[in-house]
């Protein structure tokens, strides 16, 4: 492990003090440090080097700053499944697991090999063919102007099309389910849990309730009316669709793969976040 990658919150002081503090720690450890290509200035100034090519460099990428910092940094994820050092600045993070006292401990545990890894479960969505993201919490079909009912066929495996009508559908991780799903009403389920989460948005006709489906299915939404279709991706990414436009959506072939706090436990964190558990 020779280039270690980081990515910061953007405009966030906080993650460039302490980013500048891991970065001595690579320094001496004789690695070499990778920044995102918009932190050019940055990158100079640490001695670093600036790419538009992180993650196919980096051996690591270290996260710095909060959940929104971490769903951005999967989006940049290539092919290969590589190693992500979230460390969370501020509110208790889900995903972004470690605290900035254990980052440079954690990261030096990876270095020598006795770091403790979890992997989380990836959706690709396809859309348009050619155009493809993957996301580590979901992707959210909704009006792109005003609240209005929409028409969605949804085809699940082999199966015949299923209608709803609703604001809106839901489609995410395990991952994802502590996020808007969970506020629309879906279930909880555990990341270590592989599955697809379907929750529509208050529903009117068709499919009334989520329905968590096996990890291994493909799943088609047809977009059968409204001229103002948009889809959000992880919540940074937003895409306008078309009326009769498909989307495709499966499991994505590659993990995410974060170091783990050893100390976290996942029903404390629910805790901590007030998720109606006590």
């Amino acid at each position: 492990m020779q280039r270690i990658g980081f990515v910061l919150k953007r405009g966030d002081q906080e993650a460039i003090r302490l980013g500048e503090k891991i970065k001595d720690f690579v320094v001496k450890s004789g690695k070499e440090v990778l920044l995102e290509s918009t932190l050019t200035a940055l990158a100079d100034k640490w001695g670093g080097r600036a790419t538009d090519r992180l993650t196919d460099e980096a051996d690591i990428l270290i996260v710095l700053g909060g959940d929104g910092t971490i769903l951005r940094a999967a989006s940049l994820l290539n092919d290969t499944s590589m190693p992500v050092l979230g460390v969370n600045l501020g509110r208790v993070g889900f995903m972004a697991e470690l605290s900035p006292d254990d980052a440079i401990s954690e990261l030096e545990s990876v270095m020598k090999g006795t770091a403790e890894y979890a992997t989380r479960m990836l959706l690709e969505i396809t859309w348009e063919e050619s155009s493809r993201m993957r996301v580590l919490n979901d992707a959210v079909i909704h009006w792109g102007a005003i609240a209005r009912l929409i028409d969605l066929g949804l085809r699940i495996g082999s199966s015949s099309e299923i209608e709803l009508r609703a604001d809106g559908l839901i489609v995410s991780t395990p991952t994802g389910s502590s996020a808007y799903s969970y506020a629309a009403h879906g279930p909880l389920i555990h990341p270590d849990v592989e599955g697809i989460l379907l929750t529509p948005i208050c529903p009117y006709v068709g499919l009334r309730r989520p329905l968590l489906l096996p990890p291994n299915v493909e799943i088609e939404v047809i977009l059968k009316k409204g001229p103002s279709l948009t889809m959000t991706l992880d919540g940074h990414t937003t895409i306008n669709l078309e009326e009769g436009q498909s989307i495709r959506i499966a499991k994505a072939p590659i993990p995410f793969t974060m170091v783990k706090c050893r100390t976290r436990d996942y029903f404390e964190l629910l805790k901590q976040k007030k998720l109606g558990l006590v």
